[in-house]
């Protein structure tokens, strides 16, 4: 039924944790495709070590993220595509849910939700959940031309998405010239070939901060954000509203990789930036939701 894609590059910290998370779903009908994007730490000797069938590792050089996920996504046998980072963890019911969700809506191309972040050196949960920065609507808007005009002013999708395998057949897979966006790109690429969205209500997943994790230069994920604006042609647009609004998101892009960006690294608000994202000046959750730690009673160890 389901094929879980984790692309790992030296991840020998996270990896098992990842896997497991997986494995644990409700839903048992599933694979986990575990690909090796030039590991040379012990990531797949930890994976080989697991003993369940579900897993196995495909390898290739190191090509980056977006070309890891479409090899995971060859090699998928399930019916359903779940893509899952290495360091992060999915929370038992995602993919039941999921399913359902999808099974639903009318000509489904994905189910997504949002994530619990946690810091994996004290186990602490945030109360901003990982995508509340980008203010997802709650709930989000059944019309699908309403849902693509939303998502087209910012991406509020969670990477961690569920997609019908005929659907990812039909637009294909990530861009794999991107070093950033290239999920945000996937995404609008399935709306606009009439699609439309299952949401997942609340947070399925668990996203983890660490000082190792991959981090995206902000001029570069303004250039890829703009690149991907300008890639959409217009005549894609479903109506002219969405049309001016694509017209909008390019010249607000290109604004802000013209002024913004520079500006953002000298000024305070840039220092303010990072030490949110290091943790400082964040909520946290004196207990942590039962949902969370029911699965994962002490999360500085996984």
């Amino acid at each position: 039924m389901f094929s879980v894609v984790i692309p790992a590059f030296n991840a020998a910290r996270t990896i098992e944790s990842a896997v497991r998370s997986a494995l644990g779903q409700t839903e048992r009908q599933l694979e986990v495709v575990v690909v090796d994007d030039g590991c040379t730490d012990g990531t797949v000797d930890l994976v080989n070590r697991l003993t369940d069938p579900r897993v196995r590792v495909i390898s290739q050089s190191n090509r980056g993220l977006p070309a890891a996920r479409n090899a995971g996504m060859a090699a998928a046998r399930g019916t359903y595509v779940a893509f899952l980072d290495s360091d992060d963890l999915l929370l038992p019911a995602f993919l039941g849910r999921a399913r359902e969700a999808l099974e639903r809506t009318p000509n489904p191309g994905f189910a997504y939700t949002d994530a619990y972040v946690f810091d994996d050196r004290t186990g602490r949960v945030r109360e901003r959940s990982a995508m509340a920065r980008t203010n997802p609507p709650t709930p989000p808007p059944e019309d699908p031309g309403e849902f693509l005009a939303a998502l087209m002013r910012s991406n509020f999708v969670y990477v961690s998405t569920v997609v019908p395998r005929a659907v990812l057949d039909h637009v294909g897979g990530f861009d794999e010239r991107r070093t950033s966006c290239e999920d945000y790109e996937l995404w609008l690429r399935i709306l606009l070939a009439g699609y439309r969205m299952a949401w997942v209500p609340g947070q399925q997943a668990l996203y983890r901060k660490h000082p190792g994790q991959m981090s995206h230069d902000l001029s570069v994920m303004t250039r890829n954000l703009l690149d991907v604006y300008e890639t959409i042609p217009p005549d894609a647009m479903p109506t002219p509203s969405h049309r001016r609004l694509l017209s909008e998101r390019r010249r607000s892009a290109s604004r802000q990789l013209r002024y913004f960006v520079p500006v953002a690294k000298l000024a305070p608000m840039h220092l303010i930036t990072e030490l949110k994202r290091l943790g400082v000046s964040e909520s946290w959750y004196e207990t942590p939701p039962a949902e969370v730690t029911e699965p994962f009673p002490d999360l500085s160890v996984v």
